[in-house]
C-alpha cells in the first residue's frame, strides 16, 4: 500500500458519557450487533479474527492494576482492491465513573486511486440526497445506536437523535449551552417556520439524522421562544423563524462581531426546492467534530493485553508434556508448528498495522505543515492589518489633538501646542515584549504603566512571544483609546467602549475581557493580583486589580494584562493603570 499524501481520517465521533451503567458492555453489545448484521458473526474474545477474505477484526482490552477492565477497542480492517478501510471503536472508562467513546473511520487509498465513495482528500462520503449537491461525509452506522444507548453529553448539551424543543422557559438553559466553555462540538439552533413548510421539516429531520453524535440540535418551537432567544442574544446572534444557525464553540453573544462566525441560513434557503445550501450543514458539522481535539484519556490509553495473552498461550503450549518421549516430541512439534502459524499471522497483522500507523503519522505531519503554513500566512496578514490600524490610530490622535486645541483657542490661560506640519510617522507593531515596554509610554500617553517588566520579559522566551507581543500592543491601544475617549466625553466603561466600537476607536474582543475574578480565585490567590499604583490612588502604592485582558487561552502561559480604571479621576491620574503584563496567574483552573 502506498500513501496518497492526504489525511486518512474520514470521520471521527467522540462521545462523552458522564453517567452510564456498564458502558463497556454497551459498546461491546452495539458493536456485536453491527458486526453480526454485516458478517453474520461477532467474536468477542481478544485477538485477531478473520471475518472474511478481506475483513479482520481485532478485539483488545486494557486493565487497571487491580485487574478491573477499564478500556476496550474493536477495530475492523477491510482490505479492498482500491483501498483499506479501518473502523475503530474505543471506550475508556474513568475510575470515578463516566466514559469516553470514540468511533473513527479511516481510508487508506492505494497509489493513483481514491477509496470508493470518497473525495480526492480521502474523506468517505455517502450518496447525496439531491443530484449535484455535495454529499455529506459517511458516518459508521453504529454511531446512531451508540448515541441512542449511551445518551452522551457535550458539556451541558445532550446529544440526541431528535431536535430538542426549546420554549421561552428553556432559553436561558440554551444560552448556557452556547456559551459553555466545555462544549467541544457545534450546536445547531433552528426556529420553527411561521407557515406550514413540509419541505423545511423534512430537511431539518435529515440534518438532525446526519449530525447525530457530531452536534447538539435545538428547536425554538414557537414565536415566543424565538423572541425570548432574540432578546437574550441580540440581533447579531438571533435565529429568525424558519432559519438555522450553526454555533461554533466559544460563542459570545455579548460581542456583535462574533455573530459572523456562526453560519446562518434563512428560511428562504431552507425551503427553496432548488436550493441545496442545507446539504452543507451536516458536512460542516461533521468536519468540525472530526477535527476537534481528542480528549487525553482516549489518546493515552494503551492496549497490552493481547500481547500478554499471546505470550501466555505460547508458554502454556511449550510447557505441555506427555508420558512418552516420542508422543511428547510429536505433540511439541505440532504445537510448535501451530505457534509458528500464529506468530506468522501476528507478524503479518503487525506489519499491516505498522504500515497504516506510519501512513497516519505521515498524513498528520503533512497536515500539520500545511496548517502551519496557513497560520503563518494569516498571521502575517493580521500583522499588516495591525500596523495599518496602529498608523490610523496615531493619525486619529493627532487630528483629535488639533480639534481640541482649536476648541480651546481664545480661552484665557489655555495652553496651545502648535500642530505638527508633518504627518505622524508610521511605527511598526513591536514583535517582542522588551520592545513593547520600551515604546508603550510614548505610544500610549493615556496609560500609566506600573507593571514589573520581569514577567513580561519572561514571555519573550516562549514560542508564542511574537504573537502575544503584538496582541498586547493592540490591547494597550484599546485601553489607551478608551481613556482618550473618556477625556473627550465618553461616559461608558471599557466594556461598553469595546462593544460600541465608535468611529476611530481601538477596541478589544469582549470575549477576551474579564472585568473581575471569581470569589474563589480572590479568596485563595487574591494576593497575586495586588500591583503597584501611583500613590494618588492608594498611599501604600499597591492596589488590587481584577479586570484583565486575555492575550491567549492555550498552554500554561496564556498571558494576561491586568489594569485599574482611574479615568474618572478618583486617583487624579485620569488614566488607565496597567499593573501587570505576564503569564497567567493562579486561578481555579490552573
Amino acid at each position: 500500500m502506498t500513501h496518497t499524501g492526504s489525511s486518512p481520517l474520514a470521520h471521527r465521533t467522540v462521545l462523552a458519557v458522564p453517567d452510564a451503567h456498564a458502558p463497556i458492555d454497551t459498546v461491546r453489545r452495539v458493536g456485536a450487533g453491527w458486526l453480526t448484521e454485516r458478517f453474520g458473526r461477532a467474536p468477542t474474545h481478544s485477538g485477531h479474527h478473520r471475518l472474511g477474505e478481506a475483513a479482520v477484526l481485532t478485539n483488545q482490552a486494557a486493565y487497571r492494576p487491580d485487574g478491573s477492565e477499564h478500556a476496550v477497542r474493536l477495530q475492523l480492517r477491510e482490505d479492498g482492491t482500491d483501498a483499506t478501510w479501518r473502523t475503530t471503536v474505543t471506550c475508556v472508562t474513568a475510575p470515578e465513573g463516566g466514559a469516553l467513546v470514540a468511533v473513527t473511520l479511516e481510508g487508506f487509498a492505494r497509489e493513483g486511486t481514491a477509496p470508493e465513495g470518497s473525495t480526492r482528500e480521502g474523506t468517505a462520503r455517502e450518496p447525496a440526497a439531491d443530484h449535484g449537491a455535495p454529499p455529506p461525509p459517511q458516518r459508521p452506522p453504529l454511531v446512531r445506536e451508540l448515541v441512542r444507548e449511551l445518551r452522551p453529553l457535550d458539556g451541558l448539551a445532550p446529544l440526541t437523535l431528535d431536535a430538542r424543543p426549546i420554549g421561552p422557559e428553556e432559553v436561558d438553559e440554551l444560552i448556557d449551552i452556547l456559551c459553555d466553555p466545555g462544549r467541544r462540538l457545534p450546536a445547531i439552533v433552528a426556529a420553527a417556520p411561521l407557515q406550514p413548510e413540509p419541505l423545511w421539516w423534512e430537511r431539518l429531520a435529515a440534518v438532525v439524522d446526519r449530525c447525530a453524535g457530531a452536534a447538539s440540535v435545538h428547536l425554538l418551537r414557537d414565536t415566543a421562544a424565538v423572541d425570548a432567544f432574540r432578546a437574550a442574544v441580540g440581533e447579531h446572534h438571533r435565529v429568525a423563524p424558519g432559519a438555522v444557525r450553526t454555533f461554533r464553540t466559544d460563542a459570545d453573544p455579548g460581542w456583535p462581531a462574533d455573530g459572523a462566525r456562526h453560519r446562518y441560513l434563512t428560511v428562504t434557503r431552507l425551503t427553496g426546492a432548488g436550493d441545496r445550501a442545507w446539504l452543507t450543514i451536516a458536512p460542516t458539522v461533521q468536519r468540525i467534530a472530526s477535527r476537534a481535539p481528542v480528549p487525553e484519556p482516549l489518546r493515552a490509553v494503551r492496549f497490552t493485553e493481547e500481547t500478554r495473552r499471546r505470550d501466555e498461550q505460547r508458554r502454556a503450549a511449550l510447557t505441555a508434556g506427555g508420558s512418552h518421549a516420542l508422543d511428547a516430541l510429536r505433540r511439541e512439534n505440532a504445537e510448535l508448528k501451530q505457534l509458528l502459524a500464529l506468530a506468522d499471522a501476528d507478524l503479518r497483522e503487525s506489519r499491516t498495522e505498522t504500515d497504516l500507523a506510519n501512513r497516519s503519522a505521515d498524513a498528520r505531519e503533512a497536515e500539520l505543515r500545511a496548517l502551519q503554513q496557513l497560520y503563518d500566512e494569516d498571521f502575517e496578514d493580521a500583522l499588516r492589518m495591525l500596523q495599518e490600524l496602529d498608523s490610523a490610530r496615531v493619525q486619529l490622535r493627532d487630528l483629535r489633538q488639533r480639534l481640541r486645541e482649536r476648541g480651546r483657542a481664545g480661552v484665557p490661560g489655555a495652553r496651545q501646542r502648535p500642530a505638527s506640519s508633518r504627518p505622524p510617522e508610521r511605527q511598526d507593531v513591536p514583535s517582542t515584549f522588551e520592545e513593547l515596554l520600551q515604546r508603550c509610554a510614548a505610544a500610549f500617553p493615556s496609560l500609566t504603566v506600573t507593571a514589573d517588566p520581569g514577567p513580561a520579559l519572561r514571555l519573550d522566551e516562549c514560542d508564542g512571544a511574537r504573537r502575544w507581543a503584538r496582541k498586547a500592543w493592540q490591547a494597550l491601544g484599546a485601553l489607551d483609546s478608551y481613556a482618550d475617549g473618556v477625556r473627550g466625553g465618553f461616559r461608558g466603561g471599557f466594556s461598553q467602549h469595546c462593544q460600541e466600537g465608535r468611529a476611530g476607536s481601538v477596541t478589544w474582543p469582549r470575549n477576551q475581557l474579564a472585568t473581575n475574578e471569581s470569589p474563589t480565585t480572590m479568596a485563595k490567590w487574591g494576593a497575586q493580583r495586588v500591583f503597584e499604583v501611583p500613590s494618588a490612588i492608594d498611599p501604600s502604592g499597591r492596589a488590587v486589580m481584577e479586570a484583565h485582558l486575555k492575550l491567549g487561552s492555550k498552554g500554561s502561559s496564556s498571558p494576561r494584562i491586568y489594569y485599574l480604571d482611574d479615568t474618572r479621576g478618583k486617583g487624579r491620574t485620569r488614566s488607565v493603570i496597567v499593573g501587570y503584563i505576564g503569564p497567567h496567574l493562579t486561578n481555579t483552573r490552573s
